[in-house]
């Protein structure tokens, strides 16, 4: 079965964080997407732009549509990127979720994907 892997953040996080953990915790995942593809679970991995430059088409009154700046939700994370992996349960999807270095700055959530 197919799993969606989206991970949030608090954009700001990373530049108030230490100098280099950045670029550390980058190079963590890398090496993850690095085991992921050799096991053949990899589907697919996309790193997201900051929020800030999305726009968002929103239904308005009178059955028009209008498009914001921002994020489709005012919140206080932000969606960072997703990865789609083949697991054989969701036992096995969560194993993989926590070996994700997101360090405090977001949440992984783990979806089933329709076939």
């Amino acid at each position: 079965m197919r799993y969606l892997f989206i991970l949030t953040q608090d954009e700001g996080a990373w530049e108030r964080g230490p100098a280099g953990e950045a670029e550390r915790v980058y190079e963590e995942y890398m090496a993850l997407e690095r085991e992921l593809r050799e096991s053949g679970a990899l589907l697919e991995s996309v790193r997201l732009r900051p929020s800030t430059e999305a726009r968002t088409l929103r239904n308005l009154p009178g059955g028009k549509r209008g498009h914001t700046p921002g994020p489709y939700v005012q919140s206080a994370e932000a969606f960072g990127g997703f990865y789609i992996l083949e697991c054989g349960s969701l036992d096995q999807a969560l194993r993989w979720a926590e070996r994700m270095p997101n360090y405090g700055h977001g949440s992984i959530e783990v979806r089933p994907v329709w076939d």
